[in-house]
């Protein structure tokens, strides 16, 4: 068995506070999603399950952030939906996603670091799936103390296939 990550396809943002922006870094320029500082967003995209997954896989949602910030928590969580495609036929149009509980993120010390934030998908996958994903910035939660946006620079679904 070996473990992959898959990029998710992040298209949607599903409010007007989250937006794609490109930052320029000291060496190069980095397009990252962008969640508005105090105040909730949201984040939609999808993930297609390999045909080789392995029968139990240990799937996680991976997030990989950073801020232009030295101090301060973020919060997010993650909603997820698989959906058969392959012989069942389910709707894409759900009444509702399976939250993942949400995380309090403390940014690291120097700004721009990098941070993994890991989410246990709690729903059984199959192979050939679409998971419908929503990355969920809870800005306006009294946990969320960063005073500057918070950047998604990656999100993954990691998984065990054969």
């Amino acid at each position: 068995m070996t473990t992959i990550q898959i990029p998710i396809d992040l298209t949607l943002p599903t409010d007007g506070n989250a937006f794609w922006l490109p930052v320029a870094l000291t060496a190069y320029i980095q397009a990252p999603w962008q969640f508005v500082k105090d105040v909730n967003g949201k984040i939609e995209g999808k993930v297609r399950i390999p045909t080789n997954m392995a029968g139990t896989p240990n799937a996680k949602i991976k997030l990989v952030i950073a801020a232009n910030a030295t101090s301060g928590v973020t919060r997010l969580s993650v909603l997820h939906l698989a959906v058969r495609t392959k012989a069942t036929a389910e709707t894409l149009n759900p009444a509702a996603l399976t939250a993942i509980a949400s995380q309090d993120i403390t940014v690291p010390g120097t700004a721009y670091n990098a941070l993994e934030a890991t989410f246990t998908v709690t729903e059984t996958l199959d192979a050939e799936d679409e998971l419908i994903v929503r990355i969920y910035h809870e800005g306006a939660h009294a946990n969320d103390t960063l005073a500057v946006n918070t950047l998604l620079f990656d999100a993954f679904l990691e998984i065990d296939v054969t």
